[in-house]
């Protein structure tokens, strides 16, 4: 053979089909109802992020947007339709899925009041399941990232309500996963605070990653997302 593609050849290798790269996150179709199908929450969302995507759903309080970020997290199952990360789901690679998605849920959860900063962040590396060679040096880089260095060893029932939620935002980023899911970030975040989760996010991207804001409808924020969506009634509808 001459090694020289001939017409035909192209022909048939533009003809051939493509293999799609697996998303990051994608929601395939995904139903949600509570009360034994009495309350419906979500139907049939579909949902992709690509690497760097860096997508805001925004809503009224009750109308679904933690149920739909539980989800994709893979701490609930959808009644219908599916959630898979780079192609595969929570239920069949539960660990795997797990390392590679972080969710910050709304609220005040996760922290335990007596230990120190530090000691907050090596358990969470430790269930994270990062590896335990690493595991000192990812404490002391989200202790430096988030600017935590003067309250490493204050305990978390002596920090403020900021404070404590850029604790909650380094432990999210700590494993530096591919996929963060970020439910009202900003709830008791000052200016600095702000502005360094809008700096983790980007160096995320920048690595190839995908995030998911959540926030009430009508949140101020600086940052720039690809885009904005609205949960209403169920769907997803442009904002």
């Amino acid at each position: 053979m001459s090694g020289v593609l001939t017409r035909s050849d192209l022909e048939i290798s533009a003809a051939a089909p493509r293999r799609e790269e697996p998303m990051p996150l994608a929601l395939r179709g995904a139903s949600k109802a509570w009360d034994k199908g009495r309350v419906p929450v979500l139907d049939r969302v579909d949902l992709d992020l690509g690497a760097g995507a860096k997508v805001r759903i925004a809503g009224r309080n009750g109308v679904g947007k933690t149920t739909l970020m539980r989800i994709a997290a893979g701490l609930i199952d959808p009644d219908r339709g599916r959630v898979e990360v780079f192609g595969f789901s929570p239920i069949e690679r539960p660990e795997r899925y797990q390392r590679l998605v972080s969710f910050l849920p709304a609220g005040d959860r996760g922290l335990y009041a007596r230990l120190t900063v530090r000691r907050q962040l090596d358990f969470c590396a430790r269930i994270a399941m990062v590896p335990r060679r690493e595991v000192a040096a990812r404490v002391e880089e989200a202790i430096s990232i988030f600017d935590l260095g003067e309250l490493a060893d204050r305990r978390v029932d002596r920090m403020s309500m900021g404070q404590r939620q850029r604790l909650r935002i380094a432990m999210t980023f700590l494993p530096w996963p591919e996929v963060v899911l970020l439910d009202e970030p900003l709830t008791s975040l000052d200016g600095e605070g702000a502005a360094l989760l809008y700096g983790a996010i980007e160096r995320l991207l920048g690595e190839g990653g995908a995030m998911l804001w959540c926030s009430p409808a009508g949140e101020h924020t600086d940052f720039e997302f690809d885009r904005t969506l609205m949960l209403d009634q169920g769907k997803l509808v442009p904002a």
